[in-house]
């Protein structure tokens, strides 16, 4: 299996900051914050695709899981990270969130010692909310829909992307909080881009994966959780939540984005990056 990742900066920077993409996303979805730290000579920018996403190897539904995906994350770490390469930041967005917590609670210590800090974004530290998009997605209607995607796959995948040229649109805007067009066809793009097996198998462990152990670790480290004010996929619950177990993460909440707020909002997003860096 081949994970896809990508080294933008000077590789001797001393700090690196890993980036972890979200549900349905990929390495793009970092463009802007990338963009902004390349004029840095003392960060370089690390991105994964995790497995079944971008050009990442495709896989089974059942091989798409938080630990298959952190595991994926740290093995890539250990190859362009060597002992002697500085300190790391880890930033994760909504799915990509939970795989930072698993990182940093599964790392070996020599590698979580070099984590000096974390900025988890529109995610969670429990199973994904059961209101909005998760509750549509767990219907009986959905259910029936999965049974079929698996008795006539070929079939489906000839009628999926006609499908999903009118479903995505909507899907995106609804997560995103109606966002400019260029950002919503851009994040339709990547929706599109994900195959099947992707977004059964990480929704099926989201729905049921919790990283509450993660506590220990997490309250040694500097950081933010930054929340849209019109996230219906992680709302505000979540977000404080992460804060109060947390102890030291800084809530800081975006009045008017939604869940795709890196796209929507990405100079704050990059000022967050720069922020805790800093703190680090």
């Amino acid at each position: 299996m081949d994970i896809a990742w990508f080294e933008v900066g000077n590789p001797n920077a001393d700090v690196t900051v890993v980036f972890i993409h979200g549900y349905c996303l990929s390495s793009e979805g970092w463009c802007d914050q990338v963009e902004h730290l390349r004029g840095r000579s003392d960060v370089r920018s690390l991105l994964v695709d995790v497995r079944g996403h971008g050009l990442s190897s495709r896989v089974p539904a059942s091989n798409c899981t938080i630990d298959a995906a952190a595991d994926d994350v740290l093995a890539v770490i250990l190859e362009r990270l060597p002992k002697d390469n500085g300190r790391i930041v880890v930033v994760g967005h909504s799915l990509g969130g939970m795989i930072a917590l698993n990182l940093i609670r599964r790392a070996p210590q020599d590698i979580f010692e070099r984590i000096s800090g974390a900025l988890l974004i529109s995610t969670s530290m429990r199973r994904f909310s059961d209101k909005g998009v998760t509750r549509l997605l767990q219907s009986r209607v959905a259910k029936a829909f999965y049974s079929a995607i698996g008795r006539v796959p070929d079939k489906f995948n000839r009628l999926r992307f006609g499908i999903a040229q009118v479903v995505a649109p909507t899907l995106a805007a609804l997560v995103a909080g109606f966002p400019q067009m260029e950002r919503l066809q851009f994040h339709t793009a990547m929706l599109l881009d994900t195959p099947l097996a992707s977004f059964v198998g990480y929704f099926d462990d989201l729905t049921e994966h919790a990283e509450f152990d993660a506590e220990g670790r997490l309250k040694t480290l500097h950081g933010q959780v930054i929340i849209g004010s019109m996230d219906i996929v992680t709302p505000m619950s979540q977000a404080e939540l992460i804060c109060e177990k947390w102890g030291q993460g800084e809530l800081k909440v975006i009045d008017g984005s939604g869940h795709m707020v890196i796209l929507e909002e990405p100079e704050q997003i990059s000022q967050a990056i720069d922020e805790v860096i800093s703190a680090a």
